[in-house]
Parts: C-alpha cells; sequence; structure tokens
C-alpha cells in the first residue's frame, strides 16, 4: 500500500497530466475460474449521431425519482458502505463472446396470450464491489466492501437526468475496472450478458494500451450496452497520460479514446442492436477517456442515438478535449472535487476541458466524513503558517496555490517553463512520458522500495544537485533490471535530469510545502483528495443534499 512520502512522488511527477491514483493498488480479486473471452479488434462501418444541447451546470432539485433518492433511503437507493468492511471474494462466472445472433427487441415468451399486458419486472438488488484502501499505512490491508443497489429502472428515464443511484452504480462499474475478474464479476452481478473485456487485460500494459469492457442487458424494448474504462492498475499506460500535444485535444487521451470507440462499433455490430441505450463510465484517467468517447459519439452523424439515451458518469477526470469538442451535453455528468488537483490538469491555460457539466462534490467537512466512514483513515490537518505567511484553512486554497504555483506566470522567463502547451512539448513531454512509464512499468512491491528509497532525504539531496542525471539513473536501473524492464541506456541519463529539473525549475513551491515538516500536511490532504474513498464518501454525502454547480 502506498505511503504518504510515496504519494508526494507520484505528485511532483503527474502535476501535468496524471489519472489514476492508486500506483501501488495490489489486486486481491480471485482469478476467473473459466476463461473470459473478448475478440474486439475490428471497428464496424457503423456510426451514431446527436445534437448539442445547451446546459445551464445546474443539477435538477426535482424529487428524487426511486433511482434517484438520498443515499440514506432504504434499499430504493444506492445503499453506501459507511464503514471499512472486509469481504470475502469469490470467483466469478465466466463471460461471454458477443454472440453474432441479432438480439430481438422483445423477450421471447413460452406463456399464452393474454387480454392483460402483463407488467414489466425489472431487477433490482444489492450488490457488493471491493475496493483496496489507499489511505491507510500497512501492508495486507482488508479491501473495503462497499454496497451497491442495482435497478433496471435508472435506465428507463433521460440520460440528461442526473440520478443518484445511477451515479453510485457507475461509481462501482468503475472502481471494478482494477482487474478483469473484478469488471467481469460486477457486470455478472448485475445480470448482464456477452460481457467483453478488453483483450489489454491479459497482458503487461503499455503506453499504448487501454483497459475496457462491455457488456449487454435486455430492459424492455431497449438494449443496454455498459463501457467501464479502466482507471487503475494500469502500469505503463501512465506514459499516455503525458502524451498532450501542442494543440488540439489531448493526444494520449484522444488515441486511447478512439481505440474504444472503434471497439464499441464492433461489438455493437455483432449484437446487432437497433433499439439502444449506451451507459459509459470511467475513474480518473478513465473518465477522460469516457469523454472523449462520448464526444466521438456524440459529433458521428451516422451513431444513431440521441442524448436521452447515452449516460455518462465520469469521476475525477482530468481535462482531455478542446472548447470546440467539449460541448455542455447534458447527458454526460462529470463529478469532480473542486480540491482535487487532477481534475484541474492539463490546465485550462493549455486550452483544455471536460465534455458535459461538472459537479462539484467537495465539503469542508471532509476529514470528519473520512473519520466516520474509517477511523483508521489517517487524514493530515492543515499547517498553521505556510511559506508566505498566509493562513491556508481550506482544500480548495492549497489546490490553488499549487496550480498557480506550476503554471501562473510569476515563473521567471530563463527558467525552463511550461507555461503553455508548447513549452511543456518542447521541454518536457518525450521525457517525462519515458520516465513515468518506466517507473509504473515496474511491480507495486519494487516501486514502493524504489519510491521510499527516494523520499530518504540524503538521497533526494544527492540526486537534485546532479543536474546530469547520472546519480538518478544508477538509482532506478537495478529496479528496472530486476522487474525486467527494458529500457535505452543510451538515453536514460538524459531523461533522468529532464525529471529533476522539472522537479526543481517547476513545483519549487511545492518542493518547499514538502521539505518543511509543518507544511507537508496540507501537500498530503491535496493527495488525498484524488483517492478513491475521498471520491466514495464525498459523493454518498453529496446525494443527501442537492450536488453544487
Amino acid at each position: 500500500m502506498k505511503l504518504k512520502q510515496q504519494s508526494m512522488i507520484m505528485l511532483l511527477l503527474s502535476a501535468f497530466v496524471i489519472s489514476g491514483c492508486q500506483q501501488n493498488k495490489p489486486s486481491n480479486q480471485p482469478s476467473s475460474e473459466e476463461k473470459v473471452s473478448s475478440s474486439i479488434n475490428e471497428p464496424s462501418s457503423e456510426t451514431l449521431s446527436s445534437t448539442p444541447v445547451s446546459s445551464e451546470n445546474k443539477l435538477s432539485s426535482q424529487t428524487p425519482s426511486s433511482e434517484n433518492k438520498p443515499s440514506s433511503a432504504p434499499k430504493s437507493e444506492s445503499q453506501p458502505a459507511s464503514s471499512a468492511t472486509p469481504r470475502e471474494s469469490s470467483a466469478p462466472a465466466s463471460s461471454l463472446e458477443p454472440s453474432s445472433a441479432p438480439i430481438s427487441s422483445k423477450p421471447a415468451s413460452s406463456k399464452q396470450p393474454s387480454s392483460e399486458p402483463e407488467a414489466p419486472t425489472y431487477l433490482k438488488k444489492d450488490i457488493e464491489v471491493s475496493l483496496e484502501p489507499g489511505l491507510k499505512k500497512g501492508e495486507n490491508l482488508e479491501p473495503y466492501a462497499l454496497s451497491f443497489y442495482y435497478d433496471d429502472e435508472c435506465f428507463l428515464d433521460s440520460a440528461k437526468c442526473y440520478s443518484n443511484n445511477l451515479s453510485m452504480l457507475s461509481y462501482a462499474s468503475s472502481i471494478a475496472t482494477s482487474s478483469k475478474e473484478q469488471i467481469v464479476s460486477f457486470f455478472t452481478d448485475v445480470e448482464f450478458d456477452n460481457i467483453a473485456p478488453s483483450a489489454s487485460y491479459d497482458i503487461e500494459p503499455t503506453k499504448d494500451t487501454i483497459g475496457y469492457c462491455f457488456a449487454h442487458r435486455h430492459i424492455d424494448d431497449f438494449d443496454v450496452v455498459g463501457l467501464s474504462i479502466r482507471g487503475f492498475n494500469y502500469g505503463m499506460e501512465w506514459a499516455n497520460n503525458f502524451l498532450i500535444g501542442k494543440t488540439g485535444n489531448h493526444e494520449g487521451f484522444m488515441l486511447r479514446g478512439q481505440e474504444v470507440y472503434e471497439a464499441l462499433q464492433t461489438y455493437l455490430a455483432k449484437l446487432n442492436i437497433t433499439n439502444l441505450k449506451l451507459w459509459i463510465n470511467g475513474y480518473s484517467r478513465g473518465g477522460a477517456i469516457s469523454n472523449v468517447v462520448a464526444s466521438l459519439i456524440m459529433e458521428d452523424e451516422t451513431f444513431e442515438i440521441s442524448e436521452d439515451n447515452l449516460y455518462v458518469y465520469t469521476f475525477e477526470a482530468p481535462t482531455a478535449l478542446t472548447l470546440e469538442h467539449a460541448a455542455e451535453y447534458e447527458n454526460v455528468h462529470n463529478i469532480t472535487n473542486e480540491a482535487d488537483l487532477i481534475t484541474f490538469i492539463p490546465p485550462e491555460s493549455y486550452d483544455l476541458r471536460r465534455c458535459g457539466v461538472d459537479f462539484n462534490i467537495y465539503d469542508s467537512g471532509v476529514k470528519e466524513l473520512m473519520m466516520e466512514f474509517d477511523p483508521e483513515i489517517e487524514f493530515p490537518v492543515f499547517a498553521e503558517m505556510t511559506a508566505s505567511e498566509v493562513l491556508r484553512t481550506n482544500d480548495v486554497e492549497v489546490r490553488e496555490y499549487v496550480v498557480n504555483s506550476i503554471f501562473n506566470s510569476d515563473i521567471p522567463e530563463d527558467n525552463v517553463a511550461a507555461r503553455t502547451r508548447e513549452q511543456y512539448v518542447d521541454n518536457y513531454q518525450e521525457h517525462l512520458s519515458v520516465m513515468i512509464g518506466y517507473i509504473f512499468a515496474l511491480k507495486p512491491a519494487t516501486r514502493t522500495a524504489l519510491l521510499n528509497n527516494l523520499t530518504d532525504m540524503s538521497v533526494a539531496i544527492s540526486i537534485m544537485f546532479d543536474s546530469t542525471g547520472k546519480a538518478l539513473a544508477d538509482l532506478l536501473k537495478p529496479y528496472l533490471e530486476q522487474d525486467n524492464v527494458a529500457y535505452d541506456e543510451e538515453t536514460l541519463e538524459a531523461h533522468c535530469a529532464v525529471l529533476i529539473d522539472a522537479v526543481i525549475n517547476l513545483f519549487p513551491s511545492v518542493l518547499s510545502m514538502y521539505m518543511q515538516e509543518d507544511q507537508k500536511g496540507d501537500l498530503m490532504r491535496l493527495i488525498d483528495m484524488h483517492y478513491p474513498e475521498t471520491t466514495y464518501v464525498l459523493l454518498t454525502h453529496a446525494h443527501t443534499n442537492e450536488l453544487v454547480e
């Protein structure tokens, strides 16, 4: 489990284009006893369409329906766990490759015709999804067993209407992407069929892979297709997060989003669906790519789906789209925490945004809420004074301070900077992408050992004072070799030198906060804002009130 010192290094390495948050989060899920097949490789010629709809960025305050009630109500809504409850894992049922036979628009029935129409039967059931603790110290910690409530009727209302229950189910599906076994288990639990996780779950992640899973369920006259995009445990895919590009949409997210979009078309073609509802979700990196996929669907005039039937929920997603492509579609619901640094990078000055409507779930009582969820969680208190002797008493103020210290115009002009996308690409992109790829290709235990070594003050100082990058390269090589991670020895020192330069030139204020013991808590709280436990607690709390814009 990652320590606070390791989280600090994560922040320093990822302050531009990060998504995903638990670098050392091991998967304790059981292996599937039966083979899960997936062969989604070629795009179909079918595509869809929709016209952008303006939004006032407000969540409706209408009386919630049975699937849109506060999370404190019994059984007719999401039922979150309020404490850290260990879960006993069980092997999920195996999934099926999508059938090529057409799916009937009406369910088969062996009963004789009746003069009285039968009332539809909707699936309603309690489910659990496990989540590895990220905010507690220790090894071999029991996962949380988080409770949710599935209800078919979530998909009967317009996708433009924010649903508390569907939001919670989307969060559950998003965190289940941490492993192939868990996401298959999730869709099996809610009785979806034709479950098809991507082949990338069966290989070591690279900068060019993306994990996702499709599944199908028939509800009334509709065929609901779920798409969950991986935002956890994705190793070297971290390198892709750092490929922003000088202009246009986020280069890395766009490449992977296009891949998922084409796979979706192939999946739909195999099922021969005509009356479609789509449910897309993702956390962090998965949320950013969900934004891209949603945008591609909406802008494709041949993709026959309305906004009312395209349900998109993202959680703590970084920005991925230019203003031109980030229309405020009312059916795309982005759950964000205004104290979470990741949701503000890349910064607005890079002309990147999210598609859809943002909903802020931050609450100033977050520490107390986290303690209620699990008293063993370590949540730091604010420092009494900052380096500038200005009191910070709010997580949002800390986030603003850090973002401004990295991207504002106060950085000396002669410093190698990243105030613009062009500067970032020219000065840092290639080197940081390679270095992050190396580090996250390491096994969790190896990465933990490396980061522990890097946070030793004497080691850190010796590395920072070696501008050639040799000291860092010499430290890194044994770890890469231990895990058989291939690297280019000729360029490794140059990449290390640029990484050191980035820490010194781009994060001087952050580095100062970290090195001053009385201010380190502010930085640790900032890191804690992106953990999935924090999102879960704030989201369930927000559903007892009206979500704030």
